[in-house]
C-alpha cells in the first residue's frame, strides 16, 4: 500500500508519474483482442498489465491516417491535417542516398524498403494513408540528409528502411511509384522540412511549425 511506503519511496513514485501518467481507461483500444481493456481471460479474479510509448504528438499519426483514408480522405488532405500550412510538389528525386547500409537509389530502392506502415492496409480502404506515408517518408529523408553532413540511419532512431521490406513491398511499393518525386514543403518558407510521424498520438497533436 503507497501509505506505508517510505518518504523516499513516495518521492521516486512522483518522480517517475510526474513524466508520464495515464490509465487503462484513457488508452484507446488496440486492434489486438488481446491488449484490450475489455479483454476477458476466461477466469476471475485476474488483472493485466499493458505496456506501450509515449507518443511525441508531433506530424502524422499513420494510425489516424489510415482512419481519414478508410473516411474517404486522399493523401492531400491527410497531410495538410497533421502538416499544417503545407503544399506538395513534385521535385527531381531520381539520385541515390548515403545511409547505415550504404548509398542506394532513393526511388526505387530506399523509399521502396521503408518499413513505417503496414502495406496491408492498402488493400483494406487505406492506401491514401500509403501514399501519405509515402510523401511524408520522402520528405524526412531528403530535409534529413539536407541538414546533416552524414548518412541517413536506417532504425527508428530515422526511419526503419528494411531489406524484407524492398523484397516483398506489397501495395506499399505502388504508393511510392504513384507519389514519385511528390515533397511536402512549408507556404510560409518554400523548404522541405523534417515530417516527423509515429504511429499513434495519443488522442491529440501539438501544433506543427514548419
Amino acid at each position: 500500500y503507497k501509505a506505508e511506503l517510505s518518504q523516499k519511496q513516495q518521492s521516486l513514485i512522483a518522480e517517475k508519474t510526474a513524466m508520464f501518467n495515464t490509465s487503462v481507461g484513457d488508452v484507446s483500444s488496440s486492434v489486438d483482442p488481446a491488449s484490450r481493456a475489455d479483454y476477458n481471460p476466461g477466469f476471475s479474479p485476474a488483472f493485466a498489465l499493458f505496456s506501450f510509448g509515449a507518443p511525441h504528438r508531433k506530424g502524422m499519426s499513420q494510425y489516424g491516417a489510415y482512419g481519414r483514408a478508410k473516411s474517404g480522405q486522399n493523401y492531400e488532405a491527410i497531410l495538410k491535417a497533421y502538416y499544417g500550412d503545407i503544399k506538395i510538389e513534385k521535385i527531381d528525386t531520381n539520385g541515390s542516398i548515403d545511409t547505415s547500409v550504404g548509398n542506394i537509389p532513393f526511388e526505387d530502392n530506399y523509399l521502396v524498403g521503408i518499413a513505417e506502415m503496414p502495406a496491408r492496409w492498402g488493400d483494406e480502404g487505406g492506401y491514401e494513408a500509403l501514399k501519405a506515408q509515402a510523401i511524408a517518408a520522402r520528405t524526412y529523408a531528403l530535409a534529413y540528409t539536407n541538414n546533416r553532413t552524414k548518412s541517413i540511419c536506417t532504425t527508428e532512431s530515422c526511419q526503419v528502411y528494411s531489406s524484407a521490406r524492398y523484397n516483398s513491398p506489397g501495395r506499399w511499393k505502388q504508393a511510392v511509384e504513384d507519389t514519385r518525386g511528390l515533397v511536402i514543403k512549408s507556404n510560409k518558407t518554400g523548404n522541405i522540412f523534417s515530417t516527423m510521424y509515429a504511429s499513434t498520438s495519443g488522442g491529440a497533436t501539438l501544433s506543427y511549425s514548419s
